[in-house]
C-alpha cells in the first residue's frame, strides 16, 4: 500500500503526473483509427480464404461494385437507352474504375436459320451501337436465360451496372509472399512475417482511403441521374466505407449518450455535484487514456471493437461508485481527518476491486483463443484498459479527494430501503428463489441447444439504409450476393487426337491453324465435357439457395442462340474464342476456364436473403451431391468463395463462444480459491455467474437470434463484469461473517453496505448498455440489449440468489 499512502501524502504531484501521462498517451488518439474492411473478419488461417485468393489470382478479380439502376421510364426506351449510357461512360472515367459491363455491352444474339456461327459473329450487335433495335433488345433481354437476373431482372425493370476495380497488384503480391513465409516451417523468418504484416496493414490503411474515395466519387455521379429513377450502390468496398461510418457515428452518439445517461443516474443517486463530477471525470479521462493507447498502439477499432469505448467508460465508472460508496459509510462511522478517510477507503476497496478487474480482465482474454482477429484484437485491447483504468481511478480518487477538506461537501446518506425489501424477499422466499433458479437453468440448457450462426449479413442493417436496399434488390432480382465458386480440376491431362477434315470454304493456312487450335485445347473446352459441365451448371442454378450461376456454359449458351440453338462441335468450340467480342469473352469464358482448359471454375452467387438459409448445410449437400450424383473425386473438386470463407468464420464462433465461456469460468474459479481461500465460497460464488451468463445466451437462443462476430463477445463482457457483482458481495460478507458469525445479519448487513454500492454501478451500467439499442447497426443493437439483460441477471444473481445460497448452503459452517 505504499503507493496508496503515497498518492494521499502528495495529491498536487500525484494529479500532476497523472495528468502529464494523461496528455502523452492523448497524443495518440491522432493514430486512432477504423477498419471495417473484408479481412477484419477472416480466419487467416482459414485454407478455404488461401484457395479463394489463388482463385482469384488466376481468374481475375472478383472485387466490384454493383450499381442498381430502376428507371422511372421503361429501359428499353431511346432516352432510357441514352442515359444509361451517359451514365455508364461518366462512372468508366472514374480513377479507380477498371471497366463496366451493362446491358449496354453484350450481344444481341438470337437462333438464325439463315446465317452461320462465324457470320453471325460478324454481324453481332449491342446496345451501344447507334440506333439499336430497341424492340429486338427487349426481346432478347426477356428471354435469354443468360442475361436474365444478371443484367436485368426477370420483369425488365431493374438493371445493373457492374463496375471492376482495378486490382492492387503491390497487396496481391504482398499477400502471397506471406503465404510462402508461413508455408516456409524451416526458416526461423518471424522477423520477416513481422515485417510484412506491417507492409499490409500500411497498405491496407491506403486501400481503406481509395474505397472511400471511389464510393464518394461513384456516388456524386449517381446523385446528378437521380432524375432517372431509383439507383442503389452495392459491393464490398461500399458495405466497407458505410460501416465504417456507422461505427464512427456509433462511437461519438453511444459516447455521448452513455455520458448523459451516467450523469441522469448519477444526479438521481448522489443528488451532490461532487459525486456526480468525480465518476463522470473519471469515465472521460479513461476513454480518452483507452483510444490514446490504442492509437499509440497503432491498433485498427473493427466491428468488433466499436463499443469499447462505452465499456470502458462503464467499468471506469463502476470503479468510482464503489469507492464512493465506501468513503461515505466510512465518513458516517469514523471520526477521522478527510486524507485518512481516502486513505482508509482506498485500503478497504483495493483489493476487491483488484480482484474485479483481474477476472474483467480473464474474461476479455479468453477471446484471444479465438481465431477470428476481431475478437482477439478486442479482447487484448480491453485487457490494456482495464490495466489503465484500474491505476488511473484509484491515483485520481485517492490524489483529487485528498485535496477537499472533510465536510466541504453535503453528505447526503442515500436511502437504504430498497437493498433492505430486496433482503427481505430473499429471507422470506428462500427456497422459492432456489426453486426459480433452478428453472432458470432448465430454460437455459433448451436455449443452449437452439443456438444457431446462421446469421444473414443484409441483417446487420437498418432495413431503411442504403446497404440493406442495395442488397435487398441485387439478392432479389439480379441473382444474389455471395458468390460460391466451384472449381473442378480436369481427371487426367487429356488431348483431342481426333482429325478432323474442313470444308473447302477454308483455305489450307487457316485449317492447319484451326487445327492447331483444336489440338491445344484441354480437357474442359471438348463438346463431350462441357455437356457434363452444363449440366453441373443447371444443378447449381436449380438450387433454391442460389440465384445466378457463371461458367464456360454461359459463353457457350450464348454461342449456342447463335449457332440456331444447335450444339457446338468441337472445330466451333476451337472458333469460338475468336469469334466471341473480346470484352464478352473475357466475361463468358476466360474468367472461368484456365489457360489450359484443364481447370474449371463455376460461380454461383447465393441469395443470402432466403428464409432459412443454412450455409453450412447447404454447402455441404453440394459437396455430397458433387461426390454422389455427378461422380467427382473429393480431390478433383474444391468449393470456395465467400459464402464458404464466412460459413467458416460463422461456424467458428460456436468453438470461439464455449472455449472461452470453459476459460472464464476456470479462471474465475481459481481466482475465487485465492480471494476467499474457501473452496465451498468459490464453489458457490461460481453458481449466480453461470446462471445469469447462461440465461442470456439461452435467451439468445430461444429468441432465434443468431450468434454472430458481436454478440458472442456477449458471454464473456456479461461474466467478466457481472462476477465483479459476485467478488464484492461475497469480500463483504465474508467480513460481517467473522464478526457475527450470523448468516442472515451478514446478509442484511451486506445489503445495506456493499449492496447499495452494486444496485448503483449496475443501474448506470444497464442504462449505458440499452443506449446502444439506438444504432443503425444491428449486431450493436443486440450487442447493447443482451449485455444490459446479462447485468440486469447479474445483480438478480448477485442481491437474491447468492444471498439465498449463503443462507441455505452455509458455506463458512454452522
Amino acid at each position: 500500500m505504499d503507493l496508496v499512502n503515497l498518492v494521499i501524502r502528495k495529491p498536487k504531484s500525484s494529479l500532476f503526473i497523472l495528468f502529464c501521462f494523461v496528455i502523452f498517451l492523448s497524443l495518440g488518439t491522432a493514430n486512432f483509427d477504423l477498419d471495417a474492411s473484408s479481412e477484419t473478419l477472416l480466419l487467416e488461417n482459414d485454407p478455404d480464404l488461401k484457395l479463394y485468393r489463388d482463385t482469384t489470382e488466376t481468374y481475375g478479380s472478383t472485387d466490384f461494385l454493383v450499381v442498381t439502376v430502376t428507371p422511372h421510364k421503361a429501359i428499353f426506351e431511346k432516352s432510357s437507352i441514352e442515359t444509361l449510357k451517359q451514365l455508364t461512360s461518366k462512372l468508366q472515367e472514374i480513377e479507380a474504375v477498371e471497366g463496366a459491363l451493362s446491358l449496354l455491352d453484350v450481344p444481341l444474339i438470337e437462333p438464325s436459320e439463315e446465317l452461320s456461327l462465324s457470320e453471325v459473329a460478324d454481324q453481332v450487335t449491342t446496345l451501344n451501337n447507334d440506333n439499336p433495335d430497341l424492340i429486338k433488345a427487349k426481346r432478347i433481354f426477356s428471354s435469354n436465360e443468360v442475361y436474365k437476373n444478371l443484367l436485368i431482372s426477370e420483369d425488365l425493370k431493374t438493371t445493373a451496372i457492374q463496375l471492376t476495380i482495378k486490382r492492387n497488384l503491390y497487396y496481391e503480391n504482398l499477400l502471397e509472399k506471406r503465404y510462402k513465409l508461413y508455408d516456409d516451417i524451416s526458416l526461423d523468418n518471424d522477423s520477416d512475417i513481422e515485417l510484412i504484416n506491417e507492409q499490409i496493414k500500411k497498405e491496407r490503411l491506403e486501400i481503406s482511403k481509395k474505397e472511400r474515395a471511389l464510393v464518394e466519387d461513384i456516388r456524386l455521379v449517381l446523385a446528378e441521374y437521380a432524375f432517372f429513377g431509383e439507383l442503389f450502390l452495392g459491393g464490398a468496398s461500399m458495405i466497407t466505407v458505410d460501416t465504417i461510418d456507422f461505427i464512427s457515428q456509433d462511437l461519438i452518439t453511444f459516447g455521448i449518450a452513455v455520458f448523459l445517461v451516467f450523469l441522469i443516474v448519477l444526479s438521481f443517486i448522489f443528488k451532490t455535484i461532487r459525486w456526480v463530477a468525480i465518476p463522470l471525470s473519471t469515465a472521460l479521462f479513461s476513454s480518452v487514456i483507452s483510444i490514446g493507447v490504442i492509437g499509440w498502439l497503432d491498433w485498427k477499432v473493427t466491428v468488433v471493437s466499436a463499443n469499447f469505448v462505452s465499456i470502458v467508460m462503464i467499468i471506469s465508472l463502476s470503479l468510482a461508485v464503489h469507492l464512493i460508496v465506501r468513503y461515505q459509510e466510512l465518513n458516517q462511522k469514523l471520526e477521522i481527518e478527510q486524507k485518512y478517510l481516502v486513505q482508509e477507503t482506498m485500503k478497504q476497496m483495493f483489493l476487491p476491486c483488484l480482484y474485479t478487474a483481474l477476472t474483467t480482465m480473464v474474461a476479455f482474454a479468453s477471446l484471444t483463443v479465438s481465431d477470428i482477429k476481431p475478437l482477439i484484437d478486442f479482447g487484448f485491447m480491453m485487457i490494456i484498459s482495464i490495466v489503465s483504468v484500474f491505476i488511473f481511478t484509484f491515483i485520481y480518487f485517492g490524489s483529487l479527494n485528498s485535496l477537499f477538506s472533510k465536510n466541504t461537501f453535503n453528505l447526503k446518506p442515500v436511502s437504504e430501503s430498497f437493498t433492505n425489501n430486496i433482503f427481505a424477499l430473499v429471507e422470506r422466499k428462500t427456497n422459492t428463489i432456489l426453486l426459480f433458479a433452478f428453472f432458470i437453468f432448465l430454460i437455459s440448457i433448451v436455449g443452449f441447444n437452439k443456438l444457431t450462426v446462421e446469421n444473414k449479413f443484409i441483417d446487420y442493417f437498418k432495413s431503411s439504409s442504403e446497404i440493406y436496399k442495395g442488397l435487398s434488390l441485387i439478392d432479389k432480382k439480379l441473382g444474389g450476393t455471395a458468390t460460391l465458386d466451384v472449381i473442378i480440376d480436369a481427371p487426367e491431362f487429356l488431348k483431342v487426337d481426333e482429325e478432323y477434315s474442313f470444308d473447302d470454304d477454308f483455305d489450307d493456312d487457316f485449317g492447319d491453324e484451326l487445327d492447331e487450335e483444336i489440338q491445344s485445347q484441354g480437357y474442359w473446352f471438348t463438346s463431350e465435357n462441357l455437356i457434363f459441365l452444363e449440366s453441373i451448371h443447371d444443378y447449381l442454378e436449380n438450387r433454391k439457395e442460389i440465384g445466378k450461376v457463371l461458367s464456360v456454359s454461359s459463353g457457350i449458351k450464348l454461342a449456342e442462340i447463335a449457332n440456331n440453338n444447335i450444339r457446338l462441335t468441337d472445330v466451333e468450340l476451337a472458333l469460338l474464342r475468336n469469334l466471341l467480342p473480346e470484352e464478352i469473352e473475357e466475361q463468358l469464358l476466360s474468367s472461368y476456364i484456365s489457360d489450359d482448359d484443364n481447370q474449371i471454375r463455376l460461380s454461383a452467387r447465393v441469395i443470402e436473403s432466403l428464409d432459412g438459409l443454412n450455409r453450412k448445410d447447404f454447402i455441404n449437400s453440394v459437396d455430397t451431391d458433387l461426390q454422389e450424383v455427378f461422380n467427382l473425386d473429393k480431390s478433383q473438386y474444391s468449393l470456395t468463395g465467400i459464402s464458404v470463407i464466412y460459413s467458416n468464420l460463422l461456424q467458428s464462433l460456436f468453438g470461439s463462444l464455449f472455449g472461452s465461456m470453459g476459460i472464464v469460468f476456470v479462471s474465475i474459479f481459481v481466482m475465487f480459491l485465492f480471494l476467499f481461500k474457501s473452496f465451498n465460497l468459490a464453489l458457490l460464488g461460481m453458481i449466480p455467474n453461470f446462471l445469469s451468463a447462461g440465461a442470456v445466451i439461452g435467451t439468445i437462443g430461444l429468441v432465434g437470434i443468431p450468434l454472430d462476430v458481436m454478440t458472442v463477445t456477449v458471454a464473456a463482457v456479461s461474466i467478466g463484469m457481472g462476477v465483479d457483482n459476485t467478488i464484492h458481495y461475497i469480500f463483504r460478507f465474508k467480513k460481517e461473517y467473522d464478526s457475527t458469525k450470523d448468516y442472515l445479519l451478514s446478509s442484511k448487513n451486506t445489503h445495506i453496505t456493499i449492496g447499495k454500492a452494486l444496485l448503483f454501478t449496475s443501474m448506470t451500467i444497464i442504462f449505458g448498455f440499452l443506449s446502444l439499442s439506438m444504432s443503425n447497426f444491428n449486431p450493436t443493437v443486440y450487442f447493447g440489449i443482451f449485455t444490459a439483460l446479462a447485468m440486469t441477471m447479474a445483480i438478480l444473481s448477485s442481491l437474491v440468489l447468492l444471498p439465498a445460497l449463503l443462507i441455505k448452503l452455509k458455506p463458512l459452517g454452522e
